[in-house]
C-alpha cells in the first residue's frame, strides 16, 4: 500500500493535501510523487490549487461527483423518508413502495426505492440465511382458492433464525414451542395455532379445526390438505393410522389427505417460506415484548389479521394483493371474517375432539397375527365352561 493509500484511508480528507504541501517545500515535484506513489501529474494539481486558494488546504481536495443534481432525481425530502421507513420497517422495495402509496399518497418505483438504498447502503436485515434448495413448481390452475392447502408444524424455539433476545423469551415466559400452520397455495389466506405437545391427537385437532372452520363459512368443494410425513399427521401414506383418519373422519368431511415424498421440504414450499416470514416480521421482532402466555396469543392473533388482511403478497399472481383481496379477485365472495381464524392452544381444545370422534376407540395399531385364534379359543372354552355347567 502507497503512502498515499493510508492517507486516504485515514479518515481524514485533508491528510493528502497537508502531506504533499508540506514535501513540496523540501522535495521536488517528481520526488515528491514518487514518496506519495501518484504521478506527477497529480502533485502538480494540487499545488495549483493551493495557490489559487491562497493558502487553504481545504479547498485542494473537491469532493467527488457532479456539481449539479440529476434533473430527474428523487427530491432529497422524499429520499430522506424512504430511507427513514426502510431502516424503521425492514421492507423490500416492491413493499416500501405499496407502503409509502397507501401512507403518504407518494407514487414511487420499486426501482427507484431500489437505487436510493443502494445508495444510502441500506440493505433488509436477514436472521437466517438461504439454504440453496431447489424451489418446487406448482401448477396454481389445476386448483380453485381454498382448495389445496400445506399443513405443517414449526419449532418456534429455533436459535439460528431468532435473535438472542427473542429466543430467551421463549423459555422465560414459558411459551407454547410448537406452531401448527396452514396456508392455502392460491389466496396465501393462513391460519396459525400452537401446542404444548408435537403429538397426533394436536396435529388431528388441527386439521379439523381447518376443516370445520372453511365449512363453517360455505367452503363446500372438495379440501386437500398436503401435510408432511410427521408423527403428528399420522404418518407415512401407507401407515394404517393415516389410512384411518382418512376413512373414518376426513371421508366424510369431504377432505383429502396428501403427503410429500420423503426428505422433500421443497413440495410443501409454501408453508415452509411462511415459517421464515414468521420469524423475520413477527417472532424477531416481537417476541421481546412479550410478557405473558396470554400476551403472546394476543400479539399472534394480531400478525395473523395483519398477514390475511393487511400484508401485501407478491408471490406468483399476487401482485401484491393481499390474501382476502386475492379472494375477491378470483371472484370468491366469501364472508371477509373468514381470514380471523382464532389463535388457540391445540393441547386445550384437543380435549374436546371427543365430542365429535372417539379417538380413543379407533384401532391405531395392527391387530396381532394370533388375535382370531386367541379369540376362538377363547370362545370355545367359555362354551365348554358353560355346557359342563348345565
Amino acid at each position: 500500500m502507497t503512502l498515499y493509500q493510508k492517507l486516504k484511508a485515514s479518515g481524514n480528507p485533508q491528510a493528502v493535501a497537508q502531506i504533499t504541501i508540506s514535501l513540496l517545500e523540501s522535495h521536488s515535484v517528481k520526488e515528491t510523487a514518487k514518496i506519495l506513489g501518484v504521478t506527477p501529474r497529480w502533485v502538480y494539481k494540487l499545488r495549483e490549487r493551493f495557490r489559487l486558494s491562497n493558502g487553504d488546504i481545504s479547498a485542494c481536495i473537491k469532493k467527488r461527483g457532479p456539481k449539479f443534481r440529476m434533473p430527474n432525481r428523487t427530491p432529497e425530502h422524499i429520499e430522506n423518508l424512504v430511507v427513514t421507513l426502510a431502516k424503521e420497517t425492514n421492507l423490500g422495495s416492491k413493499r416500501l413502495a405499496l407502503f409509502i402509496k397507501n401512507t403518504f399518497n407518494i407514487q414511487l418505483s420499486p426501482f427507484t426505492i431500489r437505487n436510493i438504498r443502494r445508495r444510502y447502503g441500506i440493505h433488509c436485515r436477514k436472521h437466517k440465511t438461504l439454504t440453496g434448495s431447489r424451489r418446487f413448481a406448482t401448477d396454481f390452475s389445476a386448483f380453485e382458492p381454498l382448495q389445496l392447502w400445506q399443513i405443517d408444524a414449526k419449532h418456534i424455539a429455533d436459535q439460528s433464525a431468532l435473535p438472542p433476545e427473542a429466543y430467551a423469551s421463549i423459555f422465560k415466559n414459558k411459551l407454547p414451542p410448537f406452531q401448527f400452520t396452514a396456508i392455502d397455495i392460491k389466496t396465501r389466506l393462513r391460519f396459525i395455532a400452537y401446542a404444548d405437545s408435537l403429538d397426533f391427537k394436536n396435529g388431528l385437532t388441527f386439521m379439523l379445526l381447518v376443516a370445520a372452520w372453511l365449512r363453517a363459512f360455505g367452503v363446500k368443494h372438495q379440501l386437500f390438505f398436503q401435510t408432511d410425513n410427521g408423527a403428528e399427521f399420522g404418518g407415512s401414506a401407507g401407515s394404517r393410522k393415516r389410512k384411518l383418519i382418512q376413512k373414518l373422519i376426513f371421508d366424510h368431511w369431504n377432505v383429502s389427505l396428501l403427503n410429500i415424498p420423503e426428505r422433500n421440504k421443497e413440495t410443501n414450499c409454501f408453508v415452509e417460506r411462511s415459517h421464515r416470514t414468521d420469524d423475520e416480521e413477527f417472532y424477531a421482532l416481537n417476541l421481546k415484548k412479550v410478557t405473558s402466555r396470554t400476551s403472546f396469543l394476543k400479539m399472534a392473533q394480531n400478525w395473523i389479521l395483519y398477514f390475511n388482511y393487511r400484508r401485501p403478497h407478491f408471490g406468483k399472481n399476487m401482485n401484491g394483493m393481499t390474501p382476502v383481496e386475492a379472494l375477491k379477485f378470483y371472484r370468491c365472495f366469501y364472508h371477509p371474517a373468514i381470514g380471523s381464524m382464532p389463535v388457540v392452544v391445540l393441547d386445550q381444545l384437543s380435549n374436546y375432539t371427543s365430542l365429535l370422534f372417539d379417538i380413543s376407540s379407533l384401532p391405531w395399531d395392527n391387530l396381532p397375527r394370533n388375535k382370531k385364534l386367541l379369540n376362538e379359543t377363547m370362545a370355545h372354552y367359555r362354551h365348554s365352561i358353560f355346557s359342563t355347567s348345565l
